[in-house]
């Protein structure tokens, strides 16, 4: 009931819902049916992390995960690729420089990072931590998209800090630069960092080209990217060859709904909002995590862990009234 109601809460705050004199619009079903489906889809990717690092290094997973989205993405674009309103002008300079940064971006570095992490700390830390992109969106929509930052906003970006850096230290304890817990929350906040940026630049590739076009081409290139990292750094035939089914049924959960659909389903309410109030979005995910991890791995969640989580969705909930 309260990730619904925290749905209803950002739909209601967000611009595209409102006239100019302030008269609320009838709101889109199928906004916040994307919404509810990608907080659900991304809080079970994290559950699948888990279950799929069991059978697999970090980037063979996630290479793995785009190489299942890539031609799934590419036979959906040929039977849709007629109905794109937008057409995507390619050039060299556009391919090697803009959409390779954006793979790097919001593929290859975000999940190496993500997978990493998620070795060393729990899923529900890890869902807590990747909420400081909506901190990073918010501080690169001022300095790059001229959006307003106000005091209200500024609070709650410290609240969630708070919440994050409770996180981080295990409860404000003394901090051990060397633990696993301190390595794989840095990882996570790298992650964020490479979400953020991932999002603000397809923001602005995205008012001139095509959703579905810009998506499988960053699908392409990071698959590309992640290919030799497996095979350099990792033994990924080793580990394809004795995966369990469960380890393949998480392959295909995180690269079918995880990334081909989410994906989609992302940058399509990017272009309809504010990058910072899209990074909301992101706020909501600990809360079925928690929930799944707890009923499907086992695992509790600790105290200080849920004060965190609070932390951070009273850092969102300012920061979208502002």
């Amino acid at each position: 009931m309260f990730l619904f109601k925290s749905l209803s809460l950002y739909l209601l705050i967000d611009s595209n819902f409102y006239s100019k004199k302030g008269v609320l619009l009838k709101l889109s079903l199928s906004y916040f049916i994307a919404c509810l489906l990608i907080v659900l889809i991304w809080a079970g990717s994290f559950i699948f992390i888990r279950i799929g690092l069991k059978d697999f290094p970090p980037i063979t997973l996630a290479f793995l995960r785009f190489a299942t989205a890539s031609p799934l993405l590419l036979i959906f674009y040929l039977f849709n690729k007629n109905k794109d309103e937008k057409e995507t002008h390619f050039n060299l300079k556009f391919i090697f420089l803009k959409l390779n940064v954006l793979a790097l971006t919001g593929v290859s570095l975000l999940y190496i990072f993500q997978f990493y992490s998620l070795k060393f700390i729990s899923a529900s830390v890890g869902s807590i931590i990747i909420n400081l992109t909506t901190i990073f969106m918010v501080l690169f929509s001022v300095l790059f998209l001229n959006e307003k930052l106000n005091k209200r906003k500024i609070l709650g970006i410290l609240i969630a800090f708070i919440g994050v850096s409770i996180l981080v230290s295990n409860g404000w304890e003394k901090i051990n630069f060397s633990s696993t817990q301190f390595l794989g929350c840095i990882l996570m906040l790298g992650a964020a960092l490479c979400w953020a940026i991932y999002s603000i630049l397809t923001k602005k590739v995205l008012e001139f080209n095509s959703n579905l076009t810009i998506t499988l081409i960053t699908f392409l290139l990071g698959t590309a990217h992640l290919f030799p990292a497996a095979f350099i750094l990792e033994n990924p035939l080793k580990a394809i060859f004795k995966a369990s089914k469960i380890g393949w049924l998480s392959v295909f959960y995180l690269g079918f709904l995880s990334s081909a659909l989410a994906y989609f389903l992302w940058n399509k309410i990017l272009i309809k909002s504010e990058v910072s109030k899209v990074g909301a979005i992101l706020y909501i995910i600990p809360i079925p995590t928690i929930i799944f991890e707890y009923f499907l791995l086992r695992e509790a969640v600790a105290t200080i862990t849920l004060i965190g989580a609070f932390l951070v969705i009273v850092g969102v909930y300012l920061t979208e009234l502002a």
